[in-house]
């Protein structure tokens, strides 16, 4: 059977829509990689087929067990294919069929082994390219030594990326206080709703065939827009939410207002924010870091605010 195609990228859990589409992720120059904008919550770097030219920005599966050169190709009808594939196993070039070890094995006396000694070989899967380049299943074959050879290294960048796409984020859910109305000159706090995915730190580990890489995502900043045509402000935190009677300085995110929002059409600023997360994967045994890189998620809700002139009377 053909196994299904290995993916980079999970399903979403909640949708970002028009912003999230215009988020463009700054990526490191040093390991280098990329990451495509998605309207997701998760970090998302794409999806490639088995065999298949990976989407920009990513790297393709089944490289070469190096910090993530290229992937060594092979000729087969006039095209060039991948020699090895993580889902696929090695390359022919003499009948352009990949052949990858069945697991699981079928058990001792299964009519598949066709009369073969499990104890002197193994099946293998056998996935052959069409003309057209499609790839078609054939019947599993039994071979005494493994054609092709042992599988490559692992390709530690290939797994950071698995692994980074594997992490789920969760826009921020917005608050501040005074909620009501605030007053310009007054100090506003502003935070949003803690959570693992929303605040972190939050890590995720895939295994190779001979080492593992954990990404982690942990909160760089959180920048948020005013809405009253300032730079806005930058907080390193997500915020303390407000409790009563705690004094002005008891947090780590606040505002102070200059202008009122009585000129605008609902007398209301709309506040929006976007979290800057840093991303990193490590190899497991050496610690060894493989990816880094920054993801941005912006909330998506945006939080009205009416901001009002203090009023001064004279006896």
């Amino acid at each position: 059977m053909l196994k299904s195609g290995w993916r980079m990228m999970i399903r979403a859990t909640v949708l970002l829509g028009m912003i999230a589409a215009t988020i463009t992720p700054a990526v490191a120059a040093d390991p280098t990689g990329g990451v495509n904008p998605c309207a997701v919550n998760e970090i998302c770097i794409g999806i490639t087929e088995p065999g298949g030219n990976p989407s920009p920005g990513s790297t393709s599966p089944g490289g070469s067990g190096g910090g993530g050169g290229g992937v060594q190709m092979c000729s087969w009808n006039g095209q060039q294919w991948p020699c090895w594939d993580n889902d696929l196993g090695w390359f022919n070039t003499s009948d352009g069929c990949y052949y990858h070890r069945s697991d699981p094995q079928p058990p001792a006396g299964d009519p598949e082994w066709g009369g073969n000694d499990p104890a002197k070989g193994a099946m293998y899967e056998v996935n052959c390219r069409q003309v057209g380049g499609g790839l078609s299943p054939k019947p599993p074959e039994f071979f005494a030594a493994p054609p092709g050879g042992a599988p490559p290294p692992d390709n530690p960048v290939d797994l950071g990326w698995q692994a980074a796409g594997m992490i789920q984020l969760a826009a921020p859910k917005l608050h501040a206080a005074p909620a009501g109305t605030a007053l310009v000159g007054a100090p506003v706090w502003l935070w949003y709703e803690r959570t693992a995915a929303s605040a972190g730190p939050e890590s995720a580990t895939v295994p190779g065939r001979q080492i593992s890489v954990t990404a982690t995502a942990v909160v760089k900043s959180v920048h948020w827009d005013t809405g009253d045509g300032s730079p806005g402000l930058d907080c390193t935190t997500p915020g303390t939410p407000y409790t009563p009677g705690a004094p002005a300085d008891a947090t780590d995110c606040a505002y102070v207002y200059k202008t009122g929002s009585a000129l605008k059409a609902d007398h209301n600023f709309y506040l929006t924010a976007v979290v800057t997360w840093h991303v990193t994967a490590t190899v497991v045994s050496t610690q060894k870091q493989v990816l880094d890189f920054d993801y941005q998620v912006p909330a998506d809700q945006p939080l009205p605010l009416r901001v009002g002139e203090m009023q001064v009377l004279n006896n």
